[in-house]
């Protein structure tokens, strides 16, 4: 090896050390950060629940703290994406499974948050009653509240999000729940949705940054999930139209899924 090539090289290897080095300051951040947070925004979250609760409050009063209450989940779901991210990359992650969950009735739950949002012009769903699945509840309920939340989120300017949710058997061993957000959703070109399928965590589409603030987490976060709990997650969109999401489960975990 020339002196050239050995300096290339040493160079190259104290590159691929500071990118190690940083990763890992990354995954540190992250976790340290959320830890920190959890406890102000569970403590304001019950504050805010407590008030709430009264039935003397002016109607003005009331609609202000349900904004404020809103914000707050917002704030937490991101909070709570983060310290899922940290432990995923750390590989410190377990899922929590739970026998005979009843799928529709997470679908029912998601339904009925979205429902009254004011930016959602309709929300239906064609929920299968007879699905049930052994999977860790919490975790795919996180799924696919993520993937409501940005379909109410990104949509055309001056338009209100129309949202269909479908919970289906596909076979003997697989179930889906769709979320379809055409007409009216914003949509990807077909470079953002390969950008998307890349798996960068902080990715996001340049038309999705101007229409709402987010961070990119809970999609990668979302797919990660899915693919602990044995399953696939994909997207179909057209920019300008929409997009439909598909989270594909087992019934039961797969062995070395």
């Amino acid at each position: 090896m020339t002196d050239k090539e050995e300096a290339i090289s040493e160079n190259y290897a104290e590159q691929s050390r500071q990118l190690e080095q940083l990763l890992i300051q990354r995954q540190k951040w992250l976790g340290d950060a959320s830890h920190e947070l959890r406890g102000p925004l569970n403590a304001a979250a019950m504050s805010l629940n407590v008030v709430t609760r009264r039935d003397d409050l002016p109607d003005g009063v009331q609609a202000t703290l349900r904004n404020a209450e809103r914000h707050l989940l917002q704030m937490s779901d991101l909070v709570r994406d983060m310290f899922d991210t940290a432990k995923l990359e750390n590989d410190a992650f377990e899922l929590a499974i739970t026998p005979d969950v009843l799928m529709h009735e997470i679908v029912e739950e998601i339904n009925a948050e979205f429902a009254a949002n004011p930016d959602v012009l309709s929300l239906r769903s064609i929920p299968d009653h007879t699905i049930t699945a052994t999977l860790d509840r919490d975790r795919i309920r996180q799924v696919i509240r993520n993937v409501v939340s940005n379909a109410a989120k990104y949509r055309q300017t001056g338009k209100q999000a129309t949202i269909a949710v479908l919970l289906h058997r596909v076979d003997d061993i697989y179930f889906e729940i769709v979320v379809d957000d055409t007409p009216n959703g914003l949509g990807m070109t077909q470079t953002d949705l390969e950008a998307l399928n890349s798996g960068q965590p902080f990715w996001r589409a340049e038309a999705a940054k101007a229409v709402a603030t987010g961070t990119g987490l809970g999609v990668q976060l979302s797919r990660k999930l899915v693919e602990r709990s044995g399953g696939e997650i994909f997207y179909e969109s057209e920019f300008g139209v929409g997009t439909t999401v598909t989270v594909r489960l087992p019934y039961s975990p797969i062995e070395n899924s």
